[in-house]
């Protein structure tokens, strides 16, 4: 019974990684395939490499804080955090001092499904809410609204980050090009267009290596309270998910970022997959989970800015920000009802 249950964990987290790589393959590789640069295949296998490099080397950060750093399931963590200990039924609700196990399944099928339908409607959303509200809507099914369950500090800093990435990336992406601009003026342009492809192609390689870093704690965090020495190991498992899912859905989302946002020339293409790359890798040695999604839109929406708003899609960028505030709190909404009904029926 415990063998089938890890093997099922383990399917819930791949599934989540391969939505993450199906939605987020636009974040890494959308600029680049919008400004032709590489076709969407090349780009993608490419993509792959980076994104398990990334989530490998450096996935381990967020991994923690989406895994123990939002729901408080030791007892000694609740005692240190509130100054008293924890209720009389705490045992019951996390044997073992971590989530249930049920728990985590219905925290990870919930963020999937929610990064499934937004990847099938080609809208980019952000992977990292939809995680971070399924592992905090599993709390509240859990324990309902007694908040000294919850490293609220820790929310209000995930939150604060999601509100400054995109700015932060759109900024950072609008005086990148203005800069760009500036000095092609004063470069032969047949080497500026070379220079350029390969910095296009270096950037999306950081974008992706950026993505693994971050996204893959997003992918299997939550089963690092089941499994907490094969961290290294289950960053593998979150990377090859996360490739799979850009291999296989990734392109509708793509032809979104690449193209729907703004026209997209290499020298946008450079300054938005830098500019959100950096923000995004920032984050992550912070250990925050912040949303890829969210950064390369601000930094494409930053591109297109210089050349005036009218250059700007305001239906599109009003649809993704409508899916960034809607896959939060739906996941969480869903995962806490689901968590009860399971709960009540089985458990």
């Amino acid at each position: 019974m415990d063998l089938l249950l890890a093997i099922i964990l383990l399917a819930a987290a791949f599934y989540v990684g391969w939505n993450i790589g199906a939605n987020d393959a636009a974040n890494c590789i959308g600029t680049t395939v919008g400004a032709s640069v590489l076709p969407y295949r090349t780009a993608a296998l490419m993509m792959a490499l980076f994104v398990i490099l990334g989530g490998t080397l450096q996935g381990h950060h967020v991994m923690k804080t989406v895994g123990k750093g939002i729901v408080i399931t030791d007892a000694a963590a609740y005692e240190l955090h509130n100054g008293e200990a924890p209720p009389a039924e705490h045992s019951e609700q996390f044997p073992d001092n971590r989530l249930p196990d049920h728990a985590i399944l219905v925290a990870l099928l919930s963020a999937g499904f929610f990064v499934t339908v937004a990847t099938f409607s080609s809208i980019p959303v952000s992977t990292s809410q939809a995680i971070v509200g399924g592992v905090a809507g599993t709390g509240l099914g859990i324990v309902g609204m007694q908040a000294g369950y919850f490293k609220l500090g820790v929310l209000m800093k995930i939150f604060g980050a999601w509100v400054i990435s995109p700015i932060l990336a759109m900024l950072l992406a609008l005086t990148l090009y203005w800069l760009l601009g500036r000095l092609l003026r004063n470069v032969r342009a047949l080497f500026w267009t070379h220079t350029l492809r390969a910095g296009v192609i270096a950037s999306a390689a950081y974008v992706s290596f950026s993505l693994g870093a971050n996204d893959v704690g997003n992918a299997i965090g939550p089963l690092l309270n089941k499994f907490p020495d094969m961290g290294v190991g289950l960053a593998i498992l979150g990377g090859i998910a996360m490739a799979t899912g850009a291999l296989t859905f990734g392109e509708r989302v793509t032809h979104t970022v690449g193209s729907s946002i703004t026209p997209l020339d290499y020298t946008g293409a450079l300054a938005a997959q830098t500019s959100a790359a950096f923000g995004v890798h920032l984050f992550s040695m912070l250990g925050i989970p912040v949303s890829t999604s969210q950064a390369v839109v601000g930094a494409v929406i930053g591109v297109g800015l210089t050349k005036g708003a009218r250059a700007v899609s305001g239906r599109k960028v009003a649809t993704i920000f409508v899916g960034w505030v809607v896959t939060p709190l739906c996941a969480a909404l869903f995962a806490a009802g689901v968590y009860r009904l399971l709960d009540s029926i089985v458990f």
